[in-house]
């Protein structure tokens, strides 16, 4: 039938974090923050947003402003990782929150299965429905990622 073309749609994926700190350490990237993530982030460790900012976060240069990440150290590992796991995982940003239901991670089974070589939680454990992984993967995708406008640019919102 011309025209017809058949969406595949995902029926479940099982994930259970094995505290291995394989998605906190390893390869650079980046733990993209938004508003809310340092409000809580610097509210648990009781200090100012702005001191937050300043010892834990780098600041990237995204053409007319700025976005901030969590700091990595030499060896790639966040920040707030320790012996011992995440020191404020109970404040710790959506996007860790969510992994690995992500868009192009959950929705991808090429994705999916690449990413379980290094995770081991990957397929087993607690089954998350497609109604679930969507609901998880639009929070991080309206987490709205904190905008600091350059010198002279006022028309960002936060």
């Amino acid at each position: 039938m011309e025209g017809f073309f058949c969406q595949r749609f995902l029926v479940e994926r099982c994930f259970s974090c094995q505290m291995c700190s394989h998605c906190c350490s390893g390869e650079p990237g980046y733990v993209f923050l938004s508003l809310a993530d340092i409000r809580r982030a610097s509210g648990y460790l009781e200090v100012k947003e702005e001191e937050f900012l300043s010892i834990y976060c780098r600041k990237l240069d995204y053409g007319t402003y700025y976005i901030y990440s969590l700091k990595e150290r030499d060896d790639f590992s966040c920040i707030f990782l320790r012996e011992k796991g995440c020191t404020i995982y109970p404040a710790r940003p959506l996007q860790c929150s969510t992994y690995p239901f992500w868009k192009g991670l959950f929705d991808d089974d090429e994705a999916w299965e690449r990413e379980k070589r290094s995770c081991p939680g990957i397929d087993i454990g607690r089954i998350y429905s497609e109604s679930e992984m969507n609901a998880l993967s639009t929070m991080t995708v309206e987490n709205d990622i904190y905008k600091e406008p350059k010198e002279g640019d006022d028309s960002l919102s936060y």
